[in-house]
């Protein structure tokens, strides 16, 4: 069954761009609470250990109920956004696949002209990398690819991938020769920009500067018959370390 109920020719996909001040809002706001829950001690976690859900829950909690509640990054507060919940359900372009979760969304204030309202979200999807989470099999395979085939963010033009990084895992050179066109995956992930550092992104001690690649999708959407344009990607490694 396709996604919604009927063909709608004039439904205008995808949506308006998610402006650079609005990632570079949420980026912050991710490092903050990064650094606030690497320097806690908190009962059966740790951080240099801990699985993907385990992060990406004590992640998402001090996001929201910290960085977020506290006011602690400017701009990150409710004159520009609403909490987001996590592991919500989404289906993918065309319904077949009604319950999918990216990690973490978060909603901006002022986007309510726009034609699907449901899947207007800033998407995230967060990845372990490390020697049992490889960049091309898992943080690509796992991670990339469900934008470029329409499973999260089809209605939007870019989306937001955090790695939690170990020791000796950094984006140049370990996703910059994943993503390689020559040498690499870069065709399997439909790269048309490989990795690419962001001019306004500064790298800290706990967090990479963030990088962008941008991707082919390879699905039309159901609602007006149009390929799905490119889809640029921001990377935020985080160091686990």
């Amino acid at each position: 069954m396709a996604y919604g109920f009927y063909r709608d020719e004039t439904a205008e996909l995808p949506h308006k761009p998610i402006p650079l001040a609005i990632y570079l809002i949420v980026e912050e706001a991710l490092r903050v609470a990064w650094q606030r829950l690497k320097g806690r001690t908190l009962a059966n976690f740790d951080i240099k250990t801990a699985n993907e859900d385990k992060i990406t829950l004590e992640l998402y909690k001090v996001f929201y109920d910290e960085v977020f509640d506290r006011g602690l990054v400017d701009g990150f507060d409710e004159d520009r956004f609403t909490v987001g919940t996590r592991e919500s359900k989404f289906p993918n372009y065309d319904g077949t696949k009604p319950d999918l979760m990216p990690d973490l969304i978060v909603a901006i204030k002022g986007r309510s002209d726009v034609s699907l309202r449901t899947q207007d979200w800033l998407f995230i999807e967060c990845k372990p990398v490390d020697a049992d989470h490889t960049v091309g099999v898992h943080y690509g395979a796992k991670g990339i690819a469900r934008f470029i085939r329409g499973e999260y963010a089809w209605a939007m033009t870019s989306a937001l991938m955090v790695g939690y990084a170990s020791p000796g895992y950094t984006i140049v050179p370990k996703l910059v020769k994943t993503l390689a066109i020559i040498g690499g995956r870069g065709k399997e992930f439909e790269v048309l920009q490989v990795p690419k550092p962001c001019g306004k992104s500064t790298a800290t001690a706990f967090a990479e500067r963030v990088h962008s690649t941008k991707h082919g999708r390879t699905f039309c959407y159901v609602e007006n018959g149009k390929h799905a344009p490119l889809i640029e990607l921001r990377h935020l490694w985080l160091t686990r370390n």
